[in-house]
């Protein structure tokens, strides 16, 4: 019997040690962390687009600013407190005047935060909600840093929407009462544009020509540049 007791010895060492190891449903098994789908990242791409957008007018404000004290240009003066908003009145075809809706601006304190809510509105695809934000920016705080901003983007909601018209006379406007901030080169270089997608080619040459020659170091006048060169009649 003593050739088997090595063997049997063996096996039960074996056992012994199958034993010690733990049963499969005591393992925790980490899941592998699930990919992005490509509809999420498409989001997280336009709301970084949307951010670089906000900090590049930041930029440009406070270069504006920059070159205003470096010309020796006194501080505009406070604006006047802002008249209290009329009740907006809607009716429908056919039915009684409903009750007045009061649309109140921002508060001073609050244009910054309305401007980025706006613009990611914009970088959404929510135009006539962005355009909606950006008026009452202006509606709220018409001398401050962000109004030409804000007038600038309620061109592009028109734009963007093809109402080359409508977008135009926002442009125009921008140019006449903003015309030395930060936005009025990017207005005229959009106004060219538009009177293009509206066939009007001899009116975009002229407001290209008009950009080169009222902010000729700009970078829209370069772009204008370039414009020029593709017109043709």
């Amino acid at each position: 019997m003593k050739p088997l007791l090595l063997p049997l010895l063996f096996l039960v060492a074996l056992l012994a040690a199958c034993g010690s190891v733990p049963d499969d449903e005591s393992l925790e098994v980490v899941p592998a962390p699930a990919p992005m789908s490509s509809t999420a990242t498409d989001l997280r791409l336009a709301e970084m687009q949307v951010l670089l957008s906000e900090l590049l007018d930041r930029l440009e404000v406070m270069n504006s600013r920059i070159q205003r004290l470096e010309a020796g240009a006194s501080p505009a003066p406070a604006p006047l407190p802002a008249a209290e908003p009329q009740p907006r009145v809607t009716t429908a075809p056919g039915t009684a005047t409903t009750r007045p809706v009061r649309v109140t601006p921002p508060a001073p304190a609050a244009i910054g935060d309305r401007y980025r809510e706006a613009i990611t509105l914009f970088g959404r695809g929510r135009i006539d909600d962005a355009r909606a934000a950006f008026t009452s920016i202006i509606d709220g705080d018409p001398s401050g840093d962000l109004a030409d901003n804000a007038l600038y983007w309620i061109g592009e909601t028109h734009f963007v929407q093809a109402n080359y018209t409508e977008s135009i006379a926002i442009y125009r406007r921008l140019i006449a009462d903003y015309g030395e901030q930060n936005k009025a080169p990017d207005a005229m270089l959009k106004m060219g544009l538009a009177y293009a997608r509206l066939g009007d080619l001899a009116m975009a040459r002229t407001t290209f020509l008009d950009l080169v020659q009222r902010y000729p170091y700009s970078t829209p006048a370069a772009t204008a540049r370039h414009e020029l060169e593709k017109l043709k009649y």
